[in-house]
């Protein structure tokens, strides 16, 4: 199979793999939170994991939360951070997680406004000043740093800075950005922000939501009071050290990985084009390193992939896998019905090949051509 779906999943790295296996052994046993040395030991890797997942975002250790994805993390946010009585603004194109929780938070009362965007899926820091206008204060805002469809990368510094002039709290939902892209909570001016293992190339099943002051969202699940009330439970000592090892990678790798991953992106871009008239490529040409989403004319994209098993890409987002409506981030780039199922998702990683880039293009394009002509 050659693997174009990255950014539904990354696999398990390697160096992850070898920093988690001591913590998933017997000789390894201990609850990070019981007073004994065997829990100690336990905590002490947690708390340098922590450590290794505030670096990548520019945060303090105490500061990071870990939970068991970015979903919970931006429900977490969202649900526990819009203020009594305040209000809530998201953009058109957040993630399923985020624009899950709006029916909840209307029914608690709270005005929730959503930011158009535009051709390319950027949203203007101008519409969030109006939007924050007309909203309770204070308010939470959420604006993902890329899209998750079409690699759109976000003007966050400058929709902070919008925030702040309202007093309002801003999150985002980075969980695509942070393998391939630098990014500093403090220098942007971001309050709240969710990432997850397995788009990191670490373990599913743990995430973290970075929380820094004036943030204090009201906790879902205090449980025990573990991680200072914000989330409780018993803290999974493997997923934990898996996230922090996956967060030293990223911050080491990042810069030589965005610039290989993005050759190999145009390169697909390129191969595809010369291949199959008619294709357009949806999102910014400077968007995220390794993602290309196109639409091609006249196609159903999902059945034309049951033709390609061997073939790992994507017609939208996973969190909607199985789902028969349009992608919503297409149709709010302005795209019709029809072209956004004609759209295919490619989502290229870190052990990607040249030769699989144009092994999957090629492919493609043959497929199309046959089911054109009626092969």
């Amino acid at each position: 199979m050659i693997y174009l779906d990255h950014l539904a999943s990354t696999p398990l790295d390697p160096l992850v793999l070898e920093a988690m296996l001591p913590w998933m052994r017997g000789q390894a046993v201990g609850n990070p939170h019981a007073a004994h040395p065997a829990g100690w030991r336990a905590a002490d890797a947690i708390a340098q994991a922590r450590a290794e997942v505030a670096a990548l975002v520019g945060a303090q250790p105490g500061e990071a939360v870990f939970t068991s994805g970015a979903t919970e993390a931006n429900t977490l946010a969202l649900l526990g951070g819009v203020p009594a009585g305040g209000g809530c603004v998201v953009s058109a194109v957040e993630h399923a997680s985020v624009l899950g929780c709006l029916p909840e938070l209307r029914r608690r009362g709270h005005a929730v406004a959503i930011l158009p965007v535009d051709a390319g899926g950027r949203v203007d820091p101008a519409a969030l000043d109006e939007a924050l206008s007309g909203l309770p204060t204070p308010a939470l805002v959420s604006v993902m740093a890329a899209n998750n469809e079409v690699g759109t990368v976000q003007p966050l510094a400058e929709l902070a800075a919008v925030a702040s002039r309202h007093g309002a709290t801003m999150h985002s939902d980075a969980v695509q950005a942070l393998s391939t892209r630098a990014l500093d909570m403090a220098a942007l001016g971001i309050h709240g922000l969710s990432l997850s293992g397995h788009k990191l190339y670490g373990p599913m099943g743990i995430g973290a939501l970075i929380v820094r002051r004036p943030f204090r969202p009201v906790p879902a699940s205090p449980g025990g009071g573990q991680q200072r009330g914000l989330r409780g439970g018993t803290l999974p000592t493997p997923l934990c050290v898996g996230l922090g090892a996956a967060c030293r990678l990223a911050r080491k790798r990042r810069e030589e990985d965005a610039r290989r991953i993005s050759e190999l992106r145009d390169r697909l871009w390129h191969r595809l084009r010369s291949r199959l008239p008619g294709i357009s490529r949806n999102g910014t040409a400077d968007g995220l390193a390794g993602c290309l989403n196109v639409t091609i004319p006249g196609i159903d994209a999902a059945d034309r992939l049951l033709d390609l098993p061997e073939l790992a890409v994507a017609t939208g987002s996973a969190c909607h896998s199985g789902a028969s409506e349009a992608s919503h981030v297409l149709l709010a780039l302005g795209l019709s019905v029809m072209d956004a199922h004609a759209s295919v998702r490619f989502g290229i990683g870190r052990g990607t090949t040249a030769a699989e880039v144009d092994e999957a293009a090629d492919r493609l394009a043959a497929a199309l051509g046959s089911a054109k002509s009626g092969e």
